[in-house]
C-alpha cells in the first residue's frame, strides 16, 4: 500500500523547484521566494496549505512592500526596501506556484485565484553613450601597451562581443570554445529558459576575439580565462566591467546590461529590423523589442526638435503662413477683429508679426 505524503508547504516548494525542465538560474530564483514565502507562512501560524486563502497571499505581499528588513537571512538585499519589480515579481512567482499546485491536483483551488500582480514601471531603457563605450576600449587599448597585455586583450574582447551581440551576462560569461563554429563567425549560446540561439560574430568583434585566442591559456572548454589560466565566472566579468568603468572615467550607473541596451538601440538607429533584433536578443516576444524602438523613436524626436523648432524657425524668418481654412471660410478671425465680436480692434499689430 503506497501512504500518501503529507501535503504540505514545503512539499509543494520541492516538487515544484524540482521540476526538470527548469533552467537552473529560474530554479534558484524560485527557491529564495519560495523559501521566504514557507518561513513566513511558518512565523505568522498559516494554517495548511488547503487552507490558504488570498487573504493569506496579500499579507505575504504586504509585508514585502512594507517591511525593509525582511528576512532573517545576512544578504544585503534583506535590509532595503523592496523595489516595485522585487514586489511584482514575489507575485508573479507566488501565483505560478500555487497555480501549479492547482493544475498538478495537489490543491482543489489555488489560493490566487482572481489574484492580479501589478505590473511594475520599470525604469528606461538607458544605454552606455558612444563616448563611454570608446572610453572604456581605449583603458584596454592602454593595459595592453602599458601594463598587462594578456588582461587588455581579454576584456577588449568581452567588452566587443558585449557590444556587438547584445548578450546577457550569463551568457557571454558561459561560452564555451566547442560553440563556436569552425570559422569563429557564430556562437551558440544558452539564453533564459534554457533556449538555444545562434549569435553571429563579425567584425571588430571576431577580430578582438581571434586576437584573444591566439595569448589565451590553453585546455579546458570555456572561452573566457584568468591571468593564471582558471575559468571567468560571471561574478568576475561583472567587477571587471565596474573596474573598467571607474578607470574609464564613466560614472553613469549599470553594468553589463546596458551593453545590451547600446547593442539594441543602435541596431535599431542603423535600420535593422524589429523581428531580426528579437531573434538576436533571444525574446519570446516583441514587448521588450518594442520598448527599445520607443526609446529609438524618443531619441530621433529630440534630435529634430533643433531643426524644427518653431521659435528658432520664426526669429529665423523661416515660418510659412498656412491657409487654415475649411470649405473655403477661414476657421480663424480676420485680422484686427477680436474673437466673439464683430467689431474692428483698433489697436495696431506687433511690428514683429505684420
Amino acid at each position: 500500500m503506497i501512504t500518501k505524503p503529507k501535503l504540505t508547504l514545503s512539499f509543494l516548494i520541492n516538487r515544484f523547484i524540482g521540476r526538470p525542465n527548469l533552467a537552473e538560474k529560474s530554479r534558484s530564483y524560485y527557491y529564495t521566494i519560495l523559501k521566504h514565502l514557507e518561513w513566513f507562512a511558518q512565523t505568522h501560524d498559516w494554517p495548511g496549505v488547503e487552507d490558504l486563502t488570498r487573504e493569506h497571499i496579500r499579507s505575504f505581499l504586504d509585508y514585502v512592500i512594507t517591511e525593509p528588513k525582511r528576512w532573517p537571512a545576512s544578504d544585503r538585499m534583506s535590509f532595503k526596501k523592496a523595489s516595485p519589480a522585487t514586489i511584482h515579481h514575489y507575485g508573479r512567482v507566488v501565483k505560478s506556484f500555487f497555480t501549479w499546485a492547482e493544475d498538478e491536483e495537489y490543491l482543489a483551488e489555488s489560493p490566487t485565484q482572481r489574484f492580479k500582480p501589478e505590473p511594475p514601471h520599470y525604469k528606461l531603457v538607458e544605454p552606455y553613450r558612444d563616448e563611454e563605450i570608446t572610453a572604456m576600449l581605449q583603458v584596454c587599448d592602454n593595459d595592453v601597451q602599458l601594463w598587462c597585455p594578456y588582461l587588455g586583450i581579454r576584456n577588449k574582447a568581452i567588452i566587443s562581443l558585449f557590444v556587438a551581440t547584445g548578450l546577457r551576462v550569463h551568457e557571454l560569461s558561459k561560452i564555451k570554445m566547442s560553440e563556436f563554429d569552425a570559422a569563429l563567425q557564430q556562437v551558440s549560446v544558452l539564453g533564459k529558459g534554457n533556449k538555444t540561439r545562434v549569435v553571429p560574430v563579425n567584425g571588430e568583434a571576431r577580430k578582438a576575439l581571434k586576437r584573444y585566442l591566439q595569448i589565451r591559456p590553453p585546455g579546458g572548454d570555456c572561452l573566457w580565462k584568468t591571468d593564471d589560466g582558471k575559468p571567468m565566472a560571471m561574478y568576475s566579468v561583472k567587477t571587471m566591467i565596474a573596474r573598467l568603468k571607474r578607470r574609464a572615467g564613466v560614472v553613469s550607473g549599470g553594468g553589463a546590461h546596458r551593453f545590451r541596451h547600446y547593442f539594441a538601440t543602435r541596431y535599431l538607429e542603423g535600420g535593422g529590423d524589429l523581428n531580426s533584433l528579437r531573434l538576436l536578443l533571444g525574446h519570446s516576444s516583441l514587448d521588450m523589442v518594442l520598448k527599445y524602438s520607443g526609446y529609438v523613436d524618443a531619441q530621433r524626436a529630440l534630435a529634430t526638435h533643433q531643426q524644427f523648432n518653431p521659435l528658432d524657425q520664426l526669429y529665423r524668418g523661416q515660418n510659412h503662413n498656412q491657409d487654415w481654412s475649411m470649405n473655403g471660410s477661414n476657421i480663424l478671425p480676420e485680422p484686427g477683429l477680436r474673437r466673439g465680436g464683430n467689431h474692428r480692434d483698433i489697436r495696431p499689430a506687433s511690428p514683429a508679426l505684420r
